[in-house]
């Protein structure tokens, strides 16, 4: 059987769009049904989008986030409903809206329905994903299935663990993979890395460090290998385990990604992070002084937030020397608490899904208007990202930071060049 995965483009500028990587579920799927003996693409529109008036597919799997569903059910009307299954975490938010667009929509994790699906021994119009217990008996994912895989990926992204028992309010992963992490052995995640070779990788879990004395193991074997620079998502509190922080730096960790999402105390209370701000400083001077690049993650919008929240999180970020910042407004996608209590309270006033990226306020916010923070966040971005932090870094011979700024400054251009449509971007 030919078998065709689409991931859909997104809908504008963003960071990913200048390193993409495909989503790793659609991978999996695909291994296991090329193993079986059909025949599998794997389509990312980021790296290749196809004609698909020209497509020839017996099924084609379309996987969908929030933001990439409105392009992902256009794809999937320009096939017969029949052929057409979705995915994906908005689809396993939203079966009933995606299954308009298809004859079966999968909810949750679906390496172990997937070929009862497509054998056609599961005709359920929405079936409920089955948790992988034991994620060693995964295959590796084959990048190969993706066109344009080779040209295209700078980064491999691998997974070593699946779920989350922390429960952030505007948080959708724990309603896919649920509040008990699952983790793939040490070795078995080495032996993927091995087969792979020394490339750039990405440990895309919520928390990589989740089981430290695995992790340890882990990067012990990293080092033997001579495995270097990869990048990895992190909770503040591995810098309490200054043995594990410096078996990271050891193994060849450039970068980790983290969480901090506010520098408001009430705000972090109230998305439901067990840490304070004093923890986050700590374990953002606790990582720089072992070397390791930190790309600062933060939500603006909760309900303790205003303008001041804003300007403290650019002045924060500049002040403790953050490589690179991310600032996203607070997105209520569906299935999660704030979107619960913002739809409860009518404040949610789009459902346009393409603006459910991060990038776009799509509710009203309690302290002040959804124009003022929409335009709060882009100033504050352009203040991190400006050509004259990027000219001043360059003087100082600081070629990293001249790279990452540069760049952050052109996808805010791109991304307000994209968003003209929307009145107020203009008085930014």
């Amino acid at each position: 059987m030919k078998i065709v995965f689409i991931e859909p483009r997104s809908s504008g500028a963003n960071v990913y769009s200048k390193i993409p990587m495909p989503l790793l579920g659609p991978v999996y799927l695909g291994t296991i049904l090329r193993d079986r003996g059909h025949e599998v693409v794997i389509h990312h529109e980021d790296f290749h989008a196809p004609d698909y008036s020209r497509l020839d597919a017996d099924l084609v799997c379309i996987s969908i986030l929030t933001a990439t569903a409105p392009r992902g059910y256009e794809i999937a009307d320009s096939f017969p409903r029949e052929k057409v299954i979705i995915g994906g975490v908005h689809a396993s938010l939203m079966p009933e809206e995606a299954l308009l667009h298809a004859r079966q929509v999968v909810v949750g994790e679906a390496e172990e329905v997937i070929a009862d699906i497509v054998e056609g021994k599961n005709r359920e119009p929405i079936v409920r994903g089955r948790p992988v217990e034991n994620l060693d008996a995964l295959p590796f994912p084959d990048f190969t299935l993706v066109n344009g895989f080779r040209s295209r990926i700078p980064i491999v992204p691998v997974s070593t663990s699946r779920g989350c028992p922390f429960d952030c309010s505007f948080c959708s992963v724990t309603k896919i993979f649920g509040r008990r992490y699952r983790f793939r052995s040490a070795e078995n995640v080495m032996a993927e890395l091995t087969a792979r070779g020394k490339q750039k990788y990405f440990f895309c879990d919520d928390n990589f460090t989740a089981n430290p004395a695995r992790t340890r193991t882990l990067l012990t074997m990293i080092e033997e290998a001579g495995i270097r620079g990869w990048i990895c998502q992190i909770r503040c509190e591995v810098a309490r385990d200054k043995e594990l922080l410096d078996a990271m730096a050891r193994a060849g960790c450039r970068i980790v990604c983290i969480g901090f999402e506010s520098v408001n105390q009430k705000t972090l209370s109230s998305y439901g992070k067990r840490q304070s701000v004093s923890q986050i400083v700590h374990a953002i001077r606790s990582i720089h002084r072992k070397g390791i690049l930190i790309h600062g993650m933060f939500v603006l919008g909760g309900e303790d937030d205003n303008a001041k929240t804003v300007w403290d999180t650019v002045r924060f970020a500049l002040r403790e020397k953050l490589d690179t910042l991310q600032i996203s407004i607070l997105t209520p996608f569906p299935g999660t608490r704030v979107y619960e209590l913002l739809e409860a309270q009518k404040r949610i006033f789009t459902k346009d899904w393409t603006l459910y990226d991060g990038h776009h306020i799509v509710f009203t916010p309690k302290l002040l208007s959804a124009k003022e923070l929409q335009v709060a966040v882009l100033k504050a971005y352009m203040r991190y990202y400006s050509l004259t932090r990027t000219f001043f870094s360059l003087l100082r011979c600081r070629f990293r930071d001249v790279f990452f700024r540069f760049m952050g400054f052109m996808i805010l251009r791109k991304w307000r060049a994209h968003n003209r449509r929307m009145s107020w971007i203009a008085d930014a």
